[in-house]
């Protein structure tokens, strides 16, 4: 069984060249496996960076038109020669067996989707609880910086939302419609890559108010009591919220990181509501 690695790309010369490298050294012989770079039209110099990579494994390089992150997954994923996916980032470093770990987790359960392990630049797992291997996850897991899962599974899901315009939420609502049709997701720690783009404070903050204005549009499409509490739309975090929004002077000296990424996020998802209800 061959896999299809689906990278979208944006003006990320110098980390996606590190992650194209990663895969040259996979346990897979080089036949077993291609890497889709859907490039939504970088002005870095991504296309002669490319050029001159020559790798020996089969590179399918597109160049298309800036329409958003769905939008290039969707693309790489329609174009992709294998039966099985993994969606990655451009920042995402593979270690030698992800590959092969991806595969074998298919081998035996191939109506299934399967969560890696992303290790973070400070060197700790993005996903924090204690799992077992082959562990059941929750759709809130469908987090698509190292997730496998077959073509056709995704093709019957509708694919991503192009619709999700800014940060945020365009992988876990997908993950939403293949629990809704009962596609089961599992925990697989043997499947390691690297995530390799640390996020300052400030940048955090502009994107939980992008995150906050992609759960509006998320609670949009699917207004029900499960999604309102996911989305962190409980009357005590609202409240919150609300009384910082009426004591500006409070929020200017409040200097915990967690509260004012709340607040943002919050901020974010109040303005994406009342957008999509004019």
């Amino acid at each position: 069984m061959q896999i299809s690695v689906v990278i979208g790309a944006y003006n990320q010369r110098s980390v996606l060249e590190t992650t194209l490298k990663s895969f040259i050294n996979q346990s897979l012989l080089v036949s077993e496996y291609e890497i889709i770079v859907v490039d939504s039209s970088s002005t870095d110099g991504t296309d002669r960076m490319i050029e001159e990579l020559k790798p020996p494994y089969r590179l399918n390089y597109l160049r298309v038109e800036n329409q958003g992150k769905s939008a290039a997954r969707n693309f790489g994923i329609q174009q992709a020669k294998y039966p099985i996916i993994l969606l990655t980032d451009a920042d995402m470093e593979a270690t030698p067996t992800l590959l092969e770990e991806h595969r074998k987790a298919h081998e035996n359960q191939l109506f299934s989707a399967f969560e890696g392990m992303t290790i973070n630049p400070d060197k700790t797992p993005y996903i924090k609880q204690k799992l077992k291997r082959l562990q059941k996850l929750a759709f809130s897991y469908f987090l698509t910086g190292n997730l496998s899962i077959g073509k056709k599974l995704l093709i019957q899901a509708g694919l991503f939302d192009e619709a999700f315009s800014g940060y945020g939420w365009e992988d876990i609502e997908l993950g939403y419609r293949l629990h809704q049709m009962k596609i089961p997701l599992y925990y697989l720690p043997s499947a390691v890559n690297f995530h390799n783009h640390p996020v300052t404070a400030v940048d955090m903050l502009k994107r939980k108010y992008e995150m906050g204005k992609s759960a509006a549009y998320f609670y949009q499409k699917h207004p029900n009591f499960e999604i309102k509490m996911f989305l962190g739309m409980n009357p005590i975090a609202m409240g919150i919220y609300h009384l910082l929004k009426k004591l500006p002077r409070l929020l200017k000296i409040i200097k915990n990181q967690y509260i004012l990424e709340e607040y943002n996020y919050r901020l974010g998802l109040i303005e994406g509501l009342n957008a999509l209800t004019r």
